[in-house]
C-alpha cells in the first residue's frame, strides 16, 4: 500500500492536517507568498538581519528588484514587525503561561501549600 506523496504523509502527522485545513480556509493567496517572496529575496542578508536599517531609498530599492511597490514592502516590514512583538511576548511567557515578573511572590508562597507537585512529601 502506497502512502500517497507527501500531502498524504504530511497528513499523518498529528495536528499537521488541522493546520492544513486552517490555512486552506483562510484564503491565503499564493500571489501574496510569491511577492513576499521577491521582496524578502530583493533584500540583502543585512537588510534581513537588520530590517530596521531599511529606509526611503532601500524600499525603493528593493520594490523596484522585487517588481512590488514600496507600499507592499512597508507593508511587509509593518507585518514582520508586529509577529516579533509578538513572538517576543510569547517567549517572555514562562511554562506555565505567565509573564515573568507577572505575579511577584506567587512562587515563594506557592511553595508554602502542602501537596502541591514538584514538592518533597514531608516524612
Amino acid at each position: 500500500s502506497k502512502m500517497g506523496g507527501l500531502d498524504g504523509l504530511m497528513a499523518m502527522l498529528p495536528g499537521v492536517g488541522k493546520v492544513k485545513k486552517q490555512m486552506a480556509e483562510a484564503n491565503i493567496d499564493p500571489k501574496l507568498i510569491k511577492r513576499q517572496e521577491a521582496i524578502i529575496l530583493s533584500m540583502t542578508p543585512e537588510e534581513r538581519l537588520k530590517p530596521k536599517m531599511i529606509h526611503a531609498s532601500r524600499k525603493k530599492r528593493i520594490a523596484a528588484g522585487s517588481g512590488t511597490s514600496v507600499q507592499e514592502v512597508n507593508r511587509l516590514l509593518k507585518q514582520f514587525k508586529q509577529m516579533s512583538g509578538m513572538m517576543k511576548k510569547v517567549s517572555k511567557m514562562d511554562k506555565n503561561g505567565l509573564m515573568r515578573g507577572g505575579l511577584p511572590g506567587l512562587s515563594s508562597s506557592m511553595s508554602q501549600i502542602p501537596g502541591l507537585p514538584g514538592q518533597i512529601p514531608p516524612r
